[in-house]
């Protein structure tokens, strides 16, 4: 783990930022505005509601990360929809940790979100919340949780709290692809530019390709 550098060290290297600059107080304005409606509609939510409308969240925001990584183009909107390949949720976990968009424990705990939806979705219980033992098992396995919360004895206010950290990482993650203007590979190797439809790359073109030149 050493040879990693935390969230908060990568976003102040790359932006060269403090606590009180004007460039991280816009980022937290950005995760309020994100957070803030989700955390709102929890004040009069059901645990049912609460599951469904924060793994909702939580899909809009994987789509954006991932729209975000993707080339700009107007077709890319089609593969969210219905019957295509990023249409449901876990579908857009799995893409972003592919990609390596988000690392091993943000997928863990994301699927086991979605799996808490799914639940609350799909089950016939009347009375199933939060304190359920199928959920409570899931909300104890998310591995983002600090070990402050095995102190919090309400469900719910650990689910709260996991999800919000979540959308925080979400965001941190967006706007660090938004401003680190990778290149893709066919820009990167400029191959439009070789006239594919002419036929096969010449040996000096695949050498100056691998080149880079």
């Amino acid at each position: 783990m050493g040879k990693y550098v935390t969230l908060n060290e990568l976003f102040r290297s790359i932006f060269k930022v403090n606590d009180n600059d004007a460039v991280y107080k816009q980022f937290n304005t950005a995760v309020e505005k994100r957070s803030g409606p989700f955390m709102d509609s929890l004040k009069q939510s059901s645990d049912r509601a609460t599951a469904i409308i924060s793994t909702c969240l939580l899909d809009n925001l994987l789509e954006s990360l991932i729209r975000t990584y993707f080339i700009k183009d107007s077709a890319v909107k089609q593969i969210f929809k219905n019957d295509h390949i990023l249409q449901t949720y876990f579908a857009k976990v799995n893409i972003a940790y592919f990609s390596g968009l988000i690392p091993k424990i943000i997928s863990h705990d994301l699927k086991l979100i979605g799996e808490i939806r799914n639940k609350f979705a799909h089950e016939t219980i009347a009375n199933l919340s939060f304190n359920s033992i199928a959920i409570s098992h899931r909300i104890d396995k998310c591995e983002i949780r600090s070990k402050t919360m095995d102190k919090i004895r309400e469900n719910k206010i650990k689910y709260v709290i996991i999800v919000q950290q979540l959308i925080t990482y979400l965001c941190i993650f967006e706007l660090l692809l938004q401003n680190s203007k990778l290149p893709t590979l066919v820009e990167l190797f400029k191959v439009d530019d070789w006239g594919i439809e002419e036929g096969a790359l010449t040996l000096e073109q695949c050498k100056q390709i691998l080149k880079n030149e």
